[in-house]
């Protein structure tokens, strides 16, 4: 007596418990995604994120430098006051 046994006509189950139409769609989601941000990345420069923040050039700009024209008037009105 053997237990556990599929019937001779039935296919194996594949253990999907969502279904194939839900996994189809998730596929279809995750693909589309991924071109999204792949498209996102070529044309405007985006970066992923895979390099260490570290290692790549200190980018200044206005608002940086802003930040530290307003930190050196700050300092300087303070070493006035004194």
């Amino acid at each position: 007596m053997k237990f556990n046994t599929q019937p001779e006509g039935d296919p194996p189950a594949s253990g999907n418990i969502f279904g194939w139409r839900v996994s189809l769609i998730g596929l279809v989601l995750i693909l589309v995604l991924g071109a999204l941000a792949a498209y996102r990345h070529y044309t405007l420069g985006v970066p992923v994120g895979f390099d260490d923040p570290l290692e790549q050039p200190q980018q200044r700009d206005y608002y940086h430098d802003k930040a530290d024209r307003d930190a050196a008037l700050q300092d300087s009105l303070r070493k006035a006051r004194q």
